[in-house]
């Protein structure tokens, strides 16, 4: 099995892993080249202040171990990339990797909406080459890149006039369409072939070589040549090998089904959900189990061991309802399991049965799975989880929600660095905002309905910003209606700007589809074109995100909704 990775950063254990073998491979592949894996290296630790984006994308086996690498400067204003190294591992059969390696990238820059990508290779002319035995590897070389239509730069000098910087050597400059049918405008070309050498070969923008290469592009369109027959039909750039979200999600959720009228938390939920996902490049992933530690690192032994309890004590019939709220004596237990549920619950509408432990549990699994994904290097992975969790503070249970997902999972990354927690559902986030309440290397934000009107009305205002140690790490954004796209955006972005300046290491996404028009239970009117900026935008934020399901009640907002923002990030992956 082949898996494709983009390496972003090499902040984590796992990112940093993963170069230490990729430039071992380097290494080996271009002897005489070796040190140009720290320039990689330098580039994407500096990514934000360079001129350009750098691509390094992995090829991996199923054990996680490299296989290949190729490394692309993409120039994002220009939508062009310049392919400076591809390579599988040289000590090994190829196995068609270098194959796989090349339609991946292209997938990944036609997705991005790339116009197409610049190759330099070496030459097929005896008389341009010093080692005139390589002529029959470059040939097999040039008839690898026509089969994806790809031609030759024609009518320039660049190779014609060595470079310099290349040690003297002649190459050919290759450009391959991605399945696109537009010519190569010349001022296109003039701007990518600087760019090229300033930032490739570091030439200053007026240095005369620079200055004659770009000016020898003189045809408008640039001139292309075949190199050799041409495919009947060029290689697709279409979802193939790409899989940039991870989703875990677990049938188990079936179990947690309460059939009586106006309960709105239904296992269709989860349905509706997978039917919008369908034809998104998404892989699915096992749920694991985890200890119940996870648990009670977040909520009271008393809480989890009551839920734990109720779901052993209870028959397969039998709903439990909180009738009583010990407001002036929680000291004072009844004797009763049954009757202690006011003693745990928040509200009159988070009835327990004998399976509403199990799946909380499953669904704190399906998050903690997700967590470890994120952790472990992936930049989005998707926990589907049902029952939802944010209201279930440290040891109380409510609005649907019996265990904490996202604060469980928050809690597991914490160990690795900070985390900041984002709440978009429509209603507050008040489980995380009591969990974290006091800790400073858990940021807790949440955008939501005003509750003054709004679920859970006891919490969510503006002035709740922390306490001891957590002073001034919990941000809430209560909001009246009307919300429309460019109110909530503006909202998400005052929001991601508290986040940012945190700095966190990881960034953990609480998200509820009762933010759009026509949910029962909100008062907003997100859109799906709002749904999906939404996701570009978190998409974009450049951090590794754990997306934990929350609420969304409306079934065709669920369906349509889901694949709006996920198709918002698997947009961003891309980018």
């Amino acid at each position: 099995m082949i898996r494709f990775r983009r390496l972003f950063e090499l902040v984590s254990d796992v990112d940093r892993r993963r170069f230490a073998e990729a430039s071992d491979l380097f290494r080996t592949a271009f002897p005489h080249e070796a040190d140009a894996i720290d320039r990689i290296a330098h580039m994407l630790l500096n990514r934000r202040t360079i001129g350009f984006d750098p691509i390094l994308l992995l090829s991996t086996d199923a054990r996680d171990r490299i296989t290949g690498l190729a490394f692309v400067y993409y120039f994002s204003d220009i939508h062009y990339g310049y392919l400076q190294y591809i390579a599988s591992d040289p000590r090994k059969p190829a196995r068609g990797i270098g194959i796989a390696l090349y339609e991946a990238l292209r997938e990944l820059l036609a997705a991005r909406g790339a116009r197409g990508l610049f190759l330099d290779v070496p030459p097929v002319e005896p008389e341009k080459l010093k080692d005139r035995t390589r002529v029959a590897v470059n040939r097999r070389r040039m008839r690898f890149y026509a089969r994806y239509d790809a031609k030759k730069v024609a009518g320039t000098l660049w190779d014609v006039e060595a470079n310099p910087r290349n040690d003297g050597f002649l190459t050919t400059l290759l450009y391959d369409p991605l399945g696109r049918k537009s010519q190569l405008p010349q001022r296109d070309a003039r701007v990518v072939v600087r760019n090229i050498l300033v930032d490739q070969y570091a030439f200053e923008h007026d240095d005369p070589f620079v200055m004659r290469i770009v000016r020898s592009f003189t045809d408008n369109p640039v001139k292309l040549e075949a190199l050799g027959p041409q495919p009947e039909r060029a290689a697709p750039t279409k979802a193939k090998y790409l899989l940039p979200i991870k989703m875990v999600v677990s049938e188990r959720h079936m179990i947690h089904h309460l059939r009586e009228k106006g309960y709105v938390e239904r296992p269709v939920r989860v349905t509706s959900i997978l039917k919008g996902l369908e034809g998104l490049p998404i892989e699915r992933v096992p749920t694991r189990n985890f200890s119940e530690d996870h648990l009670t690192a977040v909520h009271t032994p008393a809480l989890v061991g009551y839920l734990k309890a109720m779901g052993q004590r209870l028959d397969p019939k039998a709903i439990i309802y909180p009738e009583v709220f010990p407001i002036r004596r929680p000291d004072r237990v009844p004797r009763a399991l049954e009757d202690r549920a006011g003693y745990f619950c928040a509200d009159t509408f988070t009835p327990l049965t004998q399976n509403s432990f199990t799946a909380a549990k499953d669904a704190a699994n399906v998050a903690l799975t997700a967590a470890t994904l994120v952790a472990n290097g992936e930049r989005f992975a998707y926990a589907l989880c049902r029952p939802p969790g944010h209201h279930a503070e440290r040891r109380i249970y409510g609005g649907f929600c019996f265990l904490n997902n996202s604060a469980i999972a928050a809690n597991y990354l914490s160990r690795q660095g900070k985390v900041a927690l984002l709440d978009i559902d429509y209603h507050h986030g008040n489980g995380g905002q009591d969990i974290f309440y006091a800790r400073d290397d858990v940021l807790t934000v949440s955008i939501h309905g005003h509750p003054s009107h709004a679920y859970p009305n006891f919490s969510g205002y503006s002035d709740e910003r922390g306490e001891g140690a957590g002073l001034g790490f919990n941000h809430n954004f209560p909001t009246e209606p009307p919300v429309d796209d460019e109110r909530y955006l503006a909202l998400l972005e005052r929001a991601l700007g508290v986040v940012r300046t945190f700095k966190p290491r990881f960034f953990v996404l609480s998200i509820g589809f009762d933010i759009m028009r026509g949910d029962p239970t909100g008062s907003f009117a997100v859109t799906n074109q709002g749904m999906h900026r939404i996701g570009k935008r978190i998409g974009r934020f450049g951090l590794p995100t754990l997306i934990v399901q929350e609420g969304g009640y409306s079934l065709g907002n669920l369906r349509s909704g889901s694949h709006a923002f996920f198709r918002g990030i698997v947009e961003a992956w891309h980018v």
